[in-house]
């Protein structure tokens, strides 16, 4: 019976959790962006105090008392572009998932153990929710970056400043680099030095070109040189390194299909054992020693899927 109550107990008490998380962010980040308009407005700002304006920033990781529950469920800081689904549809989402699965494993497990399979399943599928949607974001950053830099460059070589190219980024570009950029033109209003934006872009969004773009900026403001360039080089190893990891992404496919056929073809198989021999595939289910095999051929399952997945996506990645 206690088993029972755990796991509404525990599920209430998380989706409580995600919505008082879901509006304290959405809150803080309507009073820091009327903050930044109004700071911003203020023209004379820059030039009355620029060492301390640039300390103000969107940092939702550090400031909200939710971060642990964040980090655990992978969620997007400070990306409210990077959102498809509401987050609290997410959190419903997993709550139903650790349902179901709790359901579901109380044919095989204990009431305990099939609440801790709830929960991980619940875990899992919102993480794996909002880690699609941050690769889906970063991907789109990255496909936009080699026009991102073009533009950059036919500004410097026009003879504006960085500051202005990226104004110019971001009156030009589509969303998301629109949005990312319009955020890196606030911060230099701010006081902060173009690098120094564009690596807090790179720590917001996660992409690594961004810090290798940061990096060269900031090099050549300090040493002097040819900033267009430099820029104009780093934008051809950008589009080579889109080449490369397109090549990749299709060369994984033949590795792709034959994962998903090997997780496929045991569930296949139970079933055609099911139709042709059921007295035997229901020792699965009311034997004791049944229900322990089939319990372990279950996680092994998803314990190979999950590392094909990874030796692919390491195999992959940039």
């Amino acid at each position: 019976m206690l088993a029972n109550l755990m796991l509404p107990l525990v599920l209430l008490a998380c989706l409580a959790a995600g919505f008082l998380w879901v509006f304290k962010t959405a809150r803080d980040r309507r009073e820091m962006q009327k903050r930044l308009e109004n700071v911003v407005a203020n023209s004379g700002l820059q030039q009355q105090n620029p060492g301390t304006s640039a300390n103000i920033r969107v940092r939702q990781e550090a400031e909200t008392r939710f971060a642990a529950i964040a980090h655990l469920m992978n969620v997007p800081q400070d990306l409210p572009l990077a959102h498809v689904v509401a987050p609290v549809w997410i959190f419903c989402f997993g709550i139903v998932a650790a349902v179901l699965f709790f359901l579901l494993s109380q044919f095989l497990l204990s009431g305990l153990t099939s609440a801790g399979v709830g929960l991980v399943a619940g875990v899992l599928l919102a993480r794996g929710i909002f880690g699609w949607e941050v690769g889906r974001y970063q991907t789109k950053l990255v496909t936009q970056l080699p026009d991102t830099i073009q533009l950059v460059v036919s500004a410097t070589r026009a003879g504006s400043p960085v500051s202005e190219a990226f104004r110019a980024v971001a009156e030009e570009m589509p969303s998301p680099t629109h949005e990312e950029f319009t955020r890196v033109v606030n911060e230099i209003a701010l006081g902060a030095t173009p690098d120094e934006a564009l690596l807090s872009m790179h720590q917001r969004t996660g992409v690594t070109e961004y810090a290798i773009f940061a990096v060269t900026i900031g090099v050549q403001s300090r040493s002097g040189g040819r900033l267009a360039e430099t820029i104009q080089n780093l934008a051809e190893i950008v589009r080579e390194r889109l080449v490369i990891t397109a090549r990749a992404k299709a060369l994984s496919g033949e590795a792709k299909a034959s994962g998903i056929i090997m997780a496929i073809l045991p569930i296949v198989a139970g079933g055609i054992a099911a139709i042709t021999q059921p007295d035997q595939i229901a020792m699965l289910f009311t034997d004791p020693r049944g229900k322990r095999l089939l319990a372990i051929g279950i996680i092994t399952l998803l314990m190979g899927a999950l590392t094909m997945r990874q030796l692919i996506k390491g195999a992959t990645k940039d």
